[in-house]
Order: C-alpha cells, then structure tokens, then sequence
C-alpha cells in the first residue's frame, strides 16, 4: 500500500539556528526532505497533499513541559468537577491550537484539594499514561510534582514510578519562609485567592505544611530519585531560591530547574550545568504574579533555556514572539519551546526541530498584525488542527 506524504512549501522554516525559506517532505510520520530555492510544483494526488504556506512560519511541535491546565478543565471553579475524560478530550483541542505537540501534564499531590488528593492525582496519571497509546491530538507525557511535605504520599510516587507512568518527577517544598513564598502570609493569600479557602482553612492549611516539613525525610526521598534514574525518569527542582539549594538538588542528580524565584538562583543554576525553566505567562504580563523573578530579566542575562506555560497555555507562541523582538533572535526563542525542552527530557534524537529523519511534529504559524496565530498542528505528519479566517461581506453588513 502506497504510503500518504505532505509536502509543506514556500515556508519561513525556523531550523535550530537560522530561518530558511524551503520545503519540506513528510513520509510515513517523519521529515524525510528539507528542500532551499526553487522547487518543481508538486502535484496533488490521493496520496500526496500540498500545504502552499507562503507567507507562514514552519516551526517544530511545541513540547511543553509543565502545564497544570488539565487541573482546571477538570474544576473549573471550586466544588464543579468535570468528568476526567471529557476534561481531556476537550483540553487536547485546546493544545493543538496553541501549537502544542507534546504536554507534559504538571500535575500535584500536595493538599486535600479536589484536583490535588492522592486519588484524583492518581486517577489523572493513569488516564494520562494510558493516554500515550491511544489516538489522539497531542502526544500525552506526565510530569508528578512532588511535593516533598506530602510524606504519606511517597510510596504512591514509588508505584507509579515502577509502573512506568511518570515521564518527568519534580520536587517542591511550598512551605513559607522559602522558594516560591517569602511569608506566611503570601501563602495564606494564595490558598484564599486561588484555592477559594476561607481564612480558616487557609491558616490551617499553612500550619499543617509547616508541620509536615519537619517529617520530611530526605534520605528517602533520595532512594526515591535513585528509583527515578533507574527508570529513565527526568528529574526537577521547583522553585529553587538560593545558590546553596540549587547545589544541593544538583547534587541529588536533578537536572532542571524550574521558576528560580530569584536571578541569583537561576544563574547559579545555569552555573551548575542545569537546564533553567520559567513560565511563559511572566513573560507575556511582564512580571511574576508572586513578585518574584522577572523571567525577562534571567532570559537577558543568559540564565534562560526553556519556556512552559504553567498555569496559561495560550501564553506560550506570544511569549517566544515577545522574546526574540526584544532579547534574542526568533531562531532562539523557538529553541526554548522545542529543542532545548527535548533535550532537557532526553527525547532529541526524535522530536524538538526541523531536521531529516525526526518525527514530523510540526507547527504553522502566522503573523497577524505581530500576533502568533497557530493555522495548522501537524503530529507525526497527520493535520491534528487547522484553522482560518472568513471575511464579512459587505452586504452581511446591512
């Protein structure tokens, strides 16, 4: 049986270092030509189609690396929960029109929260992973957020890592009086803002983090990283505030850190040899919603290697497109979306750029008044999602 291809010409193709104009062929899921200057017109057929994307910019699949959205498109307000099937279905519609190919679902067992319990996070992941071999519109990867006061929790995270169904395992310590919240009260605000805690709650809340934090047991937790590197798990830090604290998770094997809340962190960190991660919604406001590090600030200062979208996925093509107007080339700021998260998660060799023999991920986005606007989301060379404009007619008018 003949085999379908794609071929996508007249593009701005956004390679690792450079933006071409060119060509490119799909055959049998992967990139199998790059083609530069003039071309033969490709005829259409049953078996080929041709994607005219004069005027487009071809860029790799987005991979994202730390995005919570499936926790609101299961609750989207406090005490409304969502069946979790229909939550994912309708969140990987969402993805395919940001350009996201890859997400690695963020998901927290933290606090007795709907979303954030043992079993929901469970129910989650497992959904998740079984998501991975099914037809879909994104490729489904899981990342567990460990948070390191959750003690009872550990020997759930052991099970799932010896199950095979976590893909990236970070480590948080959401206790005040360090990382991500300077003051019990930033905490407290948080609970009562965010998580719609009554101050009752919310106090309590603290005052139990804050006791659990002296259960921690980090000789465990280290047999628990162990257990990760054996079976191939990527590893994070979160939030890491200080040099002395990114040294000590750099020692412990971790790998990436993500939302350094100061630029003295982040360039320790990049110091270390670690990929730094921040989020693409600090970018886009200009600010950090907890008034910690300016994410614009370490990007300019070199400390900055990959881009998510923590809780904002739409944030993250207009963030790139912020960056490379005002600190690096667009080239580079692809980079912190694609290649340099794919080789962070250890997954380079198939996904992350432009490049004969990778798996066609691919991206077509247009520039509509300086706004990135995602046309078409290509998985494995299949269209996953595609859209367009139509235009009023001036009779529609009257």
């Amino acid at each position: 049986m003949r085999t379908h291809e794609v071929w996508i010409t007249n593009a701005k193709l956004i390679l690792p270092e450079e933006i071409i104009e060119g060509h490119v062929h799909i055959r049998q899921g992967k990139i199998a030509a790059i083609v530069t200057g003039e071309m033969n017109e490709v005829e259409c057929t049953s078996y080929v189609q041709v994607i005219d994307a004069a005027g487009l910019h071809l860029m790799p699949g987005i991979i994202e690396t730390h995005s919570d959205a499936i926790e609101k498109e299961i609750q989207p307000r406090p005490n409304s929960v969502f069946p979790l099937e229909m939550a994912m279905h309708e969140l990987e519609k969402k993805m395919a029109a940001v350009g996201i190919t890859t997400l690695y679902h963020s998901i927290c067992s933290s606090d007795g929260t709907p979303v954030r319990n043992d079993r929901m996070v469970a129910d989650i992941i497992e959904f998740a992973a079984r998501r991975r071999q099914e037809p879909s519109m994104l490729r489904h990867r899981v990342h567990l957020r460990y948070e390191v006061t959750n003690v009872a929790g550990i020997p759930m995270v052991q099970e799932m890592l010896e199950l095979g169904q976590v893909d990236l395992l970070s480590f948080m310590d959401h206790t005040p009086g360090q990382g991500q919240y300077k003051t019990r009260e930033t905490l407290r605000d948080y609970l009562i803002g965010t998580e719609h805690m009554s101050t009752e709650e919310a106090e309590a809340t603290v005052d139990q983090l804050i006791a659990c934090q002296q259960q921690v047991d980090w000789e465990k937790l280290k047999d628990l990283i162990q257990l990760a590197k054996e079976k191939r798990v990527q590893l994070a830090s979160h939030d890491d505030d200080t040099a002395d604290k990114v040294q000590f998770m750099r020692e412990l094997g971790i790998w990436i850190s993500e939302f350094p809340v100061s630029l003295d962190a982040a360039k320790a960190a990049k110091a270390q040899g670690m990929y730094v991660s921040v989020g693409a919604p600090n970018i886009v406001r200009g600010a950090s919603h907890n008034k910690n590090l300016r994410a614009m600030d370490a990007i300019e200062a070199g400390a900055v290697d990959i881009l998510c979208s923590d809780y904002h996925p739409p944030s993250l093509l207009p963030a790139v497109s912020k960056i490379s107007d005002t600190a690096v080339g667009l080239a580079q700021a692809v980079r912190m979306v694609t290649l340099n998260p794919a080789q962070a998660l250890g997954i380079d060799q198939e996904f992350g750029s432009i490049e004969v023999g990778k798996v066609a991920d691919l991206v077509l986005v247009e520039m509509r008044n300086g706004y990135p606007l995602v046309r078409k989301t290509l998985i494995a060379g299949k269209f996953v999602y595609q859209s367009d404009y139509f235009q009023v007619q001036g009779e529609e008018l009257r």
